[in-house]
């Protein structure tokens, strides 16, 4: 069913205002609504799509990223900008592409979480200068000049592997947590594409 264009509009700017609020950085936000406007002033979205490009996050570099959720409750006195819009876990699914330019500007955030994975598979390995991605894997350069290339599985909807190319029997596993559920994980030269489910919480109440 068609928004009502009448609150269609506001909303969706207001929910873009707050959305741009919570990063440090997007360019082209996009928000579309669908359904009756009834709902909406019950508290209740019955599909709401957020686009955006070339965003930052919490230090985190996204090429692209889309999200869509359907039937969700919002704070109605949201709609006067006070508090938060959403008060209850957010079931979203997402499409994403993060390209290696991506990660690279991430590396100062992502360090030390990326490091002890890859000294699993190589224990000499030193800090991560940068990386390449192909679809093959990921190439991996090392500040002291070493490079390492991994390939990269999705085994469960919540746990990567990665496989040294040169002894495949050397593998490490990455726990992505409970709150992600990739379906598909696609890498090419340049980028890894994904698509999946994610909960969105909100943040905790400050006193």
């Amino acid at each position: 069913m068609p928004a009502n264009r009448g609150l269609s509009r506001p909303l969706a700017a207001l929910l873009r205002w707050w959305m741009q609020t919570q990063v440090t950085q997007a360019q082209g936000v996009q928000v579309s609504l669908r359904g009756a406007s009834q709902a909406w002033w019950s508290g209740c979205l019955p599909h709401i799509q957020v686009c955006a490009e070339n965003i930052i996050y919490q230090e985190i570099h996204l090429h692209r990223v889309a999200l869509t959720a359907e039937n969700i409750r919002f704070h109605l006195p949201f709609l006067q900008k006070k508090g938060e819009p959403f008060l209850e876990p957010i079931t979203v699914q997402i499409q994403a592409t993060i390209t290696a330019e991506n990660v690279n500007h991430s590396l100062p955030y992502l360090q030390e979480t990326l490091r002890p994975y890859l000294q699993q598979l190589h224990p000499e390995a030193t800090a991560i200068q940068g990386l390449n991605i192909h679809s093959q894997g990921i190439n991996w350069l090392m500040d002291n000049g070493e490079q390492y290339t991994t390939q990269v599985k999705l085994v469960s909807p919540n746990e990567l592997t990665l496989i040294a190319d040169a002894h495949p029997h050397q593998q490490v596993s990455i726990n992505l947590g409970t709150d992600v559920q990739i379906q598909e994980l696609m890498l090419q030269s340049g980028a890894v594409h994904l698509t999946g489910d994610l909960i969105i919480r909100p943040a905790a109440p400050t006193e």
